[in-house]
């Protein structure tokens, strides 16, 4: 649901006038960057300053012929002298998830740049966007970042390589995963030799992701690129610890798309090459990687990042995740990490024709990294805790949907967002970790509004975004206070972060506002858990251990069985 209004906001951009693009005749701006002249162009925020804005910069070669499925090649120079960034480019390879239809090029690895301009020079903290999207859809020109440039911060979003494209893994013929991760980074490199061009500090770059761009964002900050592209982290609603952040069983994924493609040898000398392979065949195949336990499941992508191969002659993921996050001292920058309150209301629509084949068969929400076999006797034993913490023993139900949309919440993303704030309190002292909870709930929740399941209690996965960033059609002048309110006070946090590391520093604005600070979690002692989140809502406030009972009870399950880590599992799954 949430990519499907994604897809139409991408067309509703292509296809009209922006309100905040075409009011005034085109004022182009110039700038000179190592591979040559862009030229973007100059407009209005809401509250009239100006903005420059650069669209469709190149920071790699396009991925075409021989370079598919590899790491990005650096572009070295520009084709033309000066080269026109002021029209939107192409997203990457996808299916619009209403029409069907296939929309974008191969050629995608571009960047956009939208800075505020300010009556005297400047060196602003920048912000880099990491699209979400299960690593199959969206794309960097989905919002506009108007209130964040308000706030006197660069934002650069980027496109990266999705789907098989983007995530296919075959070592044995050469392709050894997470080109799409290797693109993120082509692009921090080229923003990190770029951005004092626009005026941008490139020893204050923050990576900012959601959803499956958390999970990227979780990775890069566990690479050796950390604290050298980028310098602090934000995480919404994703983290590299998740089930869905690791794609199960690669290569048997690999060998089934050329079988789709009429192939059935798994010899890799002997199968034609997915080099060569059109894009739209592979696109059209895609869903049918989806393993029949993964739809059971409810995880909805087939693809996303792998633990790579030892041979892997340019691997960004080479040690096992939970390795990372437990290891002393990993991760040394400032960070937020948090959740929406009700993220499975996204989910639930799948479901409402076949609660009785659910209620059959609650095992499906047990985590898969537990270390006992699914005829276990005791899996049955936790399946009955988890009917009596869900469900208060009794079946599901359409009177009892809530307890559905909990567990989809749950398993499919807190659970595994509490324990990685867990475990970041514990091993990485050094880094301080602002952890949040959003509930506010308001006339800005596309998707719990798209869903119909307004009656259900709290944020859905996704409806942050619009508390952060704009999209094209937007009328500023016409938004709810209490949303403008939420707008400001989100901004400001994230725009301070940025800034300082600190999202409420003493005697700022936001600080004075809220009446207290946001204060880092503290590594548990004894009782005393550590873990204070701000709850961003109408009146927002520090709580401690958000969502308690029902996070007990994924706690107790991985106090008793010692989690296993997906990064290993699903590549021998």
């Amino acid at each position: 649901m949430l990519l499907r209004i994604f897809s139409e906001t991408y067309r509703f951009s292509r296809n009209i006038a922006f309100r905040y693009y075409s009011a005034n005749p085109i004022k182009t701006v110039k700038v000179q960057v190592r591979q040559g002249v862009v030229v973007g162009r100059e407009e209005r925020l809401p509250n009239g300053e100006p903005y420059n804005v650069f669209q469709g910069i190149p920071y790699a070669l396009p991925p075409l012929g021989n370079l598919r499925f590899q790491p990005p090649v650096p572009l070295e120079k520009f084709e033309t002298p000066e080269l026109d960034c002021t029209k939107m480019r192409e997203c990457s390879w996808q299916r619009d998830r209403q029409t069907k239809k296939l929309v974008g090029t191969e050629d995608c690895l571009h960047l956009n740049i939208y800075g505020p301009v300010k009556p005297t020079i400047q060196i602003l903290p920048v912000m880099v966007w990491i699209h979400g999207g299960g690593f199959s859809y969206g794309h960097g020109q989905e919002f506009l970042p108007l209130s964040l440039m308000m706030e006197d911060i660069i934002v650069v979003s980027i496109n990266y390589r999705l789907g098989v494209l983007g995530f296919g893994c075959l070592p044995e013929a050469g392709i050894w995963g997470n080109a799409g991760l290797k693109d993120q980074r082509q692009a921090l490199r080229w923003v990190q030799e770029n951005i004092v061009c626009f005026n941008g500090d490139p020893g204050n770059i923050t990576l900012i992701g959601q959803g499956a761009g958390g999970v990227c964002v979780s990775l890069h900050t566990l690479g050796c690129h950390a604290n050298k592209l980028f310098h602090k982290a934000i995480m919404q609603s994703g983290t590299a610890n998740q089930e869905w952040a690791f794609q199960r069983s690669p290569q048997e994924k690999m060998y089934r798309l050329n079988k789709l493609f009429g192939c059935a040898s798994n010899d890799p000398r002997k199968m034609p090459s997915p080099i060569e392979a059109p894009t739209e065949a592979i696109l059209s195949k895609t869903n049918s990687l989806l393993l029949p336990d993964e739809r059971r499941r409810s995880i909805q992508f087939p693809l996303g990042p792998v633990l790579e191969d030892s041979n892997s002659p340019d691997p960004i993921v080479s040690t096992p995740v939970l390795d990372r996050m437990c290891e002393e001292n990993a991760i040394s920058m400032p960070t937020i990490m948090g959740y929406n309150s009700a993220e499975g209301i996204s989910l639930i629509g799948s479901w409402l024709e076949e609660l009785d084949k659910v209620d059959k068969d609650l095992e499906r929400f047990l985590p898969r990294n537990i270390p006992l076999p699914f005829d276990h006797p005791q899996m049955k034993e936790l399946t009955h805790k988890l009917r009596k913490a869900y469900f208060g023993g009794g079946r599901v139900t359409h009177e009892n949907i809530q307890g559905l949309a909990d567990i989809l919440a749950d398993y499919i993303y807190i659970s595994g967002i509490k324990l990685a704030t867990k475990m970041h309190a514990t091993h990485q002292p050094n880094a301080p970790l602002y952890a949040y909870r959003f509930h506010y709930t308001g006339e800005r929740d596309v998707f719990r509004i798209t869903t119909k399941f307004e009656h259900l209690k709290g944020a859905c996965h996704g409806d942050e975004l619009f508390y952060i960033f704009q999209t094209f059609d937007d009328d500023v002048s016409i938004f709810d206070p209490a949303d403008i309110k939420i707008i400001k006070q989100i901004c400001a946090m994230w725009a301070n972060f940025a800034r300082h590391g600190d999202p409420t520093p003493k005697d700022s604005d936001i600080t004075k506002e809220l009446g207290f600070r946001w204060t880092p979690v503290r590594k548990p002692i004894g009782d005393d858990s550590g873990q204070d989140y701000l709850n961003i809502d109408y009146q927002s406030e520090m709580i401690q251990d958000p969502d308690k009972a029902r996070a007990d009870f994924w706690f107790d399950i991985y106090n008793e069985y010692a989690p296993r880590d997906y990064s290993i599992l699903n590549k021998c799954d």
